[in-house]
């Protein structure tokens, strides 16, 4: 009896079935590999497409090959495929249906849930998807200069609000700005952050109301590439109008933490090591890290993260990552600093891990002061 790898996903939605096969569908398909095959099998709805944007080595079965019910379940076609390609065992992605692993136990298979990556190699980057990346990167790029510009065009009333088009200037305006025009380049998001002033102080807070003057606003856009399905990431911090001195401050000690952080990156570096000096670097300009009345204070996550076919991949530039730094790795350097305060400020460029050191894949200029 044999092993197999099997996946049951859609292609929109999972980047392991989409490296796979290269086919994004809307719909769960499955995609298994057994001996020395590799195929998915797609309804009729798919087949023609799927012929066209599989990947070469990828085999394209319909689902009546292994079923001529055309009611038969996604179960009774996966245990057809057992029985003809004589499978006992699949391996499966750790987020694998647990329904549909549940049945297939129950009509005799064993199936083995992946603990770690079910791709390893998918850490490490080919020259082709490292273009698809810069190409998502640039689209990011395209979403931040709208918002910078919006900004810039913006005025500010007697309450330090800016208005834009005759109207009060909200996150939630400058956040569909942005991702229009992304989207007309093909970049599709939907948790664009425009965090201004106190909501800044929350990394993950994507900003709602009024856009202050005075006030740091963290951008972080992170558009996914319809086409391919790689992700670019970019985050920038403005002011419009004259920067408060702690702001300033903070922003140049980013800023440095970021750059230094990158002469670091290179094969065999650890990325806790990594992660340590930037945090270091900060505290040396006087920002500490901490918790305070049940708040947490200055950097205190981790300083990047890999971008591929997922927005968040392995391996992270964390404090709890031991493991070397190999080559091939795209990974972000994001720095910031958060105080309830006032807000925070985070920078964030991409680069790729090179034999030498590191290539930024980030073309955009940074600038803080907005008039």
């Amino acid at each position: 009896m044999n092993k197999a790898d099997l996946i049951f996903a859609a292609g929109e939605n999972s980047a392991d079935i989409l490296y796979a096969s290269g086919f994004q569908a809307p719909d769960p398909f499955i995609y298994f590999s057994c001996l020395q095959e590799h195929a998915v099998i797609v309804s009729a709805l798919e087949q023609d497409r799927a012929e066209r944007e599989c990947k070469t080595n990828i085999t394209i079965f319909g689902r009546n090959e292994f079923s001529k019910d055309d009611k038969a379940s996604d179960l009774d076609v996966i245990c057809s495929l057992a029985q003809s390609r004589e499978i006992s065992e699949f391996r499966v992605p750790h987020d694998f249906p647990l329904g549909l692993a549940d049945d297939l136990r129950k009509r005799g298979l064993a199936v083995r849930a992946e603990k770690g990556v079910f791709y390893p190699e998918r850490q490490y980057k080919s020259e082709g998807e490292i273009s698809l990346i810069e190409a998502a990167q640039r689209v990011a790029e395209t979403g931040m200069r709208r918002g910078i510009g919006i900004i810039r065009e913006a005025s500010v009333n007697n309450d330090r609000i800016l208005e834009w088009n005759g109207n009060i200037l909200s996150s939630e305006i400058l956040q569909a700005e942005i991702n229009i025009a992304m989207l007309r380049l093909g970049g599709f998001a939907d948790a664009t952050i425009a965090a201004c002033g106190g909501q800044a102080a929350e990394p993950h807070n994507t900003g709602s109301g009024p856009v202050y003057a005075g006030k740091p606003l963290i951008m972080d856009i992170f558009p996914r590439m319809k086409k391919s399905g790689y992700w670019g990431d970019i985050t920038r911090t403005i002011v419009k109008g004259g920067a408060p001195e702690i702001v300033r401050k903070a922003y140049e000690a980013v800023f440095e933490a970021r750059e230094y952080a990158k002469t670091l990156i290179r094969p065999g570096a650890v990325p806790a090591e990594i992660h340590q000096a930037a945090k270091e670097l900060m505290e040396r300009h006087g920002f500490r890290t901490g918790r305070q009345d049940g708040r947490n204070f200055g950097f205190f996550h981790g300083l990047g993260h890999s971008v591929g076919l997922a927005i968040h991949e392995k391996p992270p530039l964390c404090p709890v990552n031991s493991e070397p730094l190999r080559g091939g790795e795209v990974v972000t350097v994001e720095p910031g600093l958060y105080y309830p305060e006032w807000g925070g400020v985070r920078l964030e460029d991409i680069v790729v891990v090179t034999p030498d050191g590191c290539r930024c894949l980030t073309a955009m200029e940074n600038i803080l002061e907005i008039e």
